[in-house]
C-alpha cells in the first residue's frame, strides 16, 4: 500500500463471505515466529551468541469482534466445525491509487471459546490460528 494510508479498515472475509466487524478490533500475526537467543561458553570469560528459530511459534492468528446479530451462531459452529480448514482474509484498497493489500491465512481454527455478548454495546470476540500468512 503505498502513501501514508494505513492499514485501518480492512474488509475481513471468512471463507468467502464478507463480516462487519467491529472498528479497530482485527488485530493480527503474520506467523514469522519467535527466535531463540542463547549464550554459547566458550570458556575463560569467552561467549557466543546462538540463534535458533522456534517452529513452534510460526503459527499465523488473526482475530477481530463482531456484533452478536441473527446468523451468527450458525457462523460460529460452522467454523468451530471446520477444523484446520477455514480461511480468512483481511483486503484494504487505497482510495487513491486503488492499489490493494491482502492478507490471507490458510488452513485456520476458530481456537476461542466463543462467549457471546448479548447486551446493547456487546460484542463477540473469535480467534483464528493456522498457516503463516500470505501478503498478495
Amino acid at each position: 500500500m503505498a502513501g501514508n494510508i494505513t492499514l485501518s479498515v480492512p474488509a475481513i472475509i471468512v471463507n468467502n463471505e464478507t463480516w462487519a466487524i467491529v472498528p479497530n478490533s482485527f488485530t493480527y500475526d503474520g506467523g514469522e515466529g519467535e527466535v531463540n537467543v542463547r549464550s554459547a561458553s566458550g570458556g575463560g570469560n569467552n561467549a557466543n551468541s546462538v540463534h535458533s528459530q522456534n517452529a513452534e511459534t510460526m503459527i499465523g492468528k488473526c482475530k477481530f469482534d463482531i456484533f452478536l446479530v441473527p446468523g451468527v451462531d450458525n457462523k460460529l459452529a460452522t467454523w468451530k466445525e471446520n477444523v484446520g480448514a477455514n480461511r480468512v482474509q483481511a483486503i484494504q484498497t487505497q482510495p487513491i491509487t486503488g492499489e490493494t493489500t491482502t492478507l490471507s491465512w490458510d488452513n485456520m481454527s476458530l481456537v476461542n471459546a466463543v462467549e457471546r455478548n448479548a447486551s446493547a454495546d456487546g460484542v463477540t470476540s473469535v480467534e483464528f490460528e493456522g498457516d503463516r500468512m500470505s501478503i498478495q
